[in-house]
């Protein structure tokens, strides 16, 4: 009888792990196709082509870098219960929370572009010039490395859980430091982005009716763009750091940390492409001279298109 017993909890046991390896595989290859199609269509969109595309462009790979762990790594990890506390585990949690880091930049980043291009239209082309753009995205880059310096001591550490399916900072002091650390440098990038998002949209709401050409309108959806972006990452926040600690059970920890954690980088592809113009046209039909000219009163369109910053819009990039 004990023996059957034992056989049946292994089963159930393996079975709960296949399901689980499963949908941490499936999903990471859906979010992987999308933010790689995402990437693509920055790429095609002339309109991306300015500071704004190439800060969506860093968050997108920061996207693809944690889908890949969780697709080659926490997945397989979970399938066969492998032990992933030694030096790979250890060196592959650091690399997800590096990308986690340029991602939670990036999002800070774009939400202070469109603060800028909306408030100072003028000013914002002088500081989100080509190699000034680039310079910005090489200091993210940097700090996001030199965030991850403490996971090189031995007892600081991320990794993955494979019993448990989910992320487990180290059990140590520094462990605890980390994950604190994790959890402050978070919440603050959500107040200032809220803060700043909702200042940004008073001034739409204010000079609403001098925002009506097709540039401004342009500009409008961008910032509409971040800040469903920057909701998710709050809401990813809240769920990861609150929700999840309403209950202990294995699947609900899943559900609520591990989940939602890769949910958000999947979404987050989604999100870009649902606004992006070139995707938007495909949809529709439209060329990109119809999409351009529906836009513009019958009167004017014959009149050159310049790149301009308007009186009382925004930064025409």
């Amino acid at each position: 009888m004990e023996n059957v017993s034992r056989t049946l909890f292994t089963t159930e046991t393996f079975q709960n792990d296949a399901t689980a390896a499963f949908i941490l595989f499936t999903w990471a290859q859906i979010g992987l196709a999308i933010n790689i199609f995402a990437i693509i269509l920055i790429w095609r969109n002339k309109h991306m082509r300015n500071a704004f595309g190439y800060l969506c462009l860093s968050h997108e790979i920061g996207d693809i870098g944690v889908l890949l762990l969780y697709a080659f790594w926490a997945a397989p990890a979970t399938l066969f219960q492998m032990d992933a506390s030694g030096y790979v585990g250890m060196k592959l949690g650091q690399f997800g929370i590096l990308m986690w880091n340029v991602c939670v930049y990036s999002h800070l980043f774009i939400t202070i572009n469109r603060f800028l291009a909306i408030f100072f239209p003028f000013g914002y082309r002088r500081c989100f010039k080509g190699l000034i753009t680039a310079g910005y995205i090489g200091i993210m880059w940097t700090v996001a490395v030199a965030n991850i310096i403490p996971y090189f001591f031995e007892k600081c550490y991320f990794i993955f859980v494979p019993r448990d399916y989910v992320w487990h900072f180290a059990p140590t002091t520094c462990g605890k430091a980390l994950l604190y650390n994790d959890f402050l440098v978070g919440i603050a990038f959500m107040v200032v982005m809220v803060i700043i998002d909702s200042i940004t949209y008073i001034r739409i709401l204010i000079a609403k009716r001098q925002m009506q050409s097709s540039s401004n309108r342009r500009e409008i959806r961008f910032f509409i763009q971040a800040c469903c972006q920057g909701s998710l990452f709050v809401c990813k926040l809240f769920i990861f750091y609150f929700v999840s600690t309403l209950g202990e059970d294995k699947w609900y920890k899943f559900l609520t940390s591990t989940l939602v954690w890769q949910s958000a980088h999947v979404f987050d592809g989604i999100i870009l492409i649902l606004f992006n113009s070139e995707f938007q046209r495909w949809v529709t039909g439209k060329s990109a001279y119809q999409s351009y000219s529906a836009n513009i009163p019958s009167g004017t369109r014959q009149t050159p298109y310049r790149r301009t910053a308007s009186k009382n819009g925004v930064a025409h990039l």
